[in-house]
């Protein structure tokens, strides 16, 4: 075998780990994450309300479930919207898209730092 060749059994686990993707953590991988150094620990907070409630939420929920403020929240979700990782239902009400989900199924921490740390 040469250098950089890989094996047989390589190519299927590659193959394998990449079928295991959801739809949303592809779309997620398909992105360049530095597109995203503007998220902020407010907006993973917003992000982590809304995966984990699985639920269309207004600003004033999230916001009572965040401990920040209702109008912190709104200028968030209107940031999240313009960048993909929220959608908005209806008059004032958002749910997480499927590339704001991937970005928290992924792991991946941005931009360079613990989230809650500040």
């Amino acid at each position: 075998m040469t250098e950089g060749e890989g094996t047989e059994e390589d190519s299927n686990r590659y193959r394998v780990t990449s079928e295991k993707l959801s739809d949303a953590e592809k779309a997620w991988y398909s992105e360049d994450e530095d597109d995203y150094d503007w998220l902020t620990d407010v907006d993973m907070e917003i992000l982590d309300v809304l995966m984990y409630s699985e639920l269309v939420l207004t600003p004033t929920v999230i916001a009572d479930n965040i401990g920040r403020s209702r109008s912190s929240v709104s200028r968030r979700l209107n940031a999240l919207q313009a960048g993909g990782l929220v959608e908005k239902e209806g008059r004032g009400k958002y749910r997480i898209s499927e590339l704001g989900a991937g970005l928290l199924m992924s792991g991946i921490v941005l931009p360079e730092r613990e989230w809650g740390s500040s």
